[in-house]
């Protein structure tokens, strides 16, 4: 049984020198209870490929059909609102998609230590108070399958160590598609491995076999030591200092 289907798949976008094509003919499929790791370069359409997962973009053509309920990616902000407190923001999350919003607000308060800072605005809080909200929140809702654009855990010290350790939890339960562009992240977090290049996904059972294709595609990726975990940290680094959403 598949978690995510997606058969002759066509997405492009506007741009200053006319239609960019990023997808023409992609077909993928992601099995449930896996989780899939796909590795691409700078501009391969990773993110695309996630929002067109999600439903936050839509294909020119083709189908994509989801067989469970699927999480917005990890450590996004646009779902919150910076005026509403913590405990709000999760209640109408948790709501929107069918979940019990008080059990999200208990677990992110306890598992991120809120304490009381779960009942004010999120523009209140710091940056280390808004990186642990924003990891907890991504994982506190049981989605069937979550998804990650290049970053799948944050935050410093304790508490990153935690995160780990939740993510590997929640892959015994759910289905996970992520992109990276780290070996390593494969490594540690995927059962299959994905290349995606030139509009194509290129699938593996094995994640040696997408690492070492993905290493003859990108120069940089071949120069980089397998404990590199450089691009995930200065992508959880920049989520953080984005904007919540606009104030309710």
């Amino acid at each position: 049984m598949m978690a995510v289907e997606m058969r002759d798949v066509a997405k492009g976008y506007r741009g200053p020198h006319g239609q960019a094509r990023v997808f023409e003919h992609l077909d993928a499929a992601f099995p449930r209870g896996a989780s899939v790791g796909i590795l691409g370069a700078r501009g391969a359409g990773k993110s695309t490929l996630i929002r067109l997962i999600g439903g936050s973009t839509l294909p020119d053509r083709g189908r994509i059909r989801r067989h469970g309920a699927i999480s917005p990616p990890v450590a996004t902000t646009q779902a919150y609102h910076a005026a509403l407190t913590g405990r709000e923001n999760l209640h109408f999350v948790a709501r929107v998609n069918g979940f019990d919003g008080e059990a999200a607000a208990d677990f992110v308060a306890r598992f991120a230590q809120l304490e009381e800072a779960i009942d004010q605005p999120l523009q209140s809080y710091t940056r280390d108070r808004r990186a642990r909200f924003l990891f907890a929140a991504s994982y506190a809702l049981p989605f069937d399958i979550y998804l990650a654009d290049e970053v799948l855990f944050g935050g410093a010290g304790a508490f990153r160590a935690r995160c780990v350790e939740l993510v590997q939890a929640r892959r015994m339960q759910a289905s996970f598609i992520f992109t990276s562009r780290s070996p390593q992240m494969l490594r540690r977090f995927a059962d299959i491995g994905a290349v995606l290049h030139e509009g194509r996904l290129h699938m593996f059972e094995r994640i040696g076999d997408a690492i070492r294709l993905f290493r003859t595609l990108d120069a940089s990726a071949a120069a980089e030591p397998d404990d590199a975990l450089e691009d995930e940290d200065s992508e959880a680094e920049r989520l953080i200092d984005e904007p919540f959403g606009p104030p309710a």
